[in-house]
């Protein structure tokens, strides 16, 4: 299998998948998309593995750590600006405002101790010190 048959079969699947996630919401049934999307990753995978061209190189993996950098830059500072801002306007009165501002607060924190976590693990793992 080629990398032009995997594509399709990927966009396939996909709308396979949001038309059975669609139908699921519009029925009310909470039970049908986590089935469907475990089956469609494991169909992939399944896929994937038939596909004799490199579908990933050194490039790919470089773009998308750049985007995830920027994406987290980005979410970052603009979370924090705006739950701090949230959280100024609404700290006197108890609104929603404040618990808005608080959770995204809270997110950014969480975000950071992720990303410092995730920082020690590589730093250890790719620097060649135990």
């Amino acid at each position: 299998m080629n990398f032009k048959q995997f594509t399709a079969i990927r966009i396939f699947i996909l709308i396979i998948m949001v038309g059975l996630i669609s139908w699921a919401i519009v029925s009310g049934n909470a039970w049908i998309p986590i089935p469907v999307i475990i089956a469609a990753l494991v169909i992939q995978l399944f896929v994937r593995r038939r596909v004799k061209e490199v579908v990933v190189d050194e490039r790919v993996y470089s773009i998308a750590e750049k985007a995830s950098l920027v994406a987290f830059r980005i979410f970052g500072i603009a979370a924090a600006v705006i739950g701090a801002t949230l959280v100024a306007l609404g700290w006197q009165s108890a609104s929603d405002l404040y618990k808005i501002g608080l959770t995204l607060a809270y997110a950014v924190c969480g975000l950071l101790v992720i990303y410092y976590i995730a920082y020690i693990y590589y730093n250890r793992k790719y620097s060649g010190k135990k």
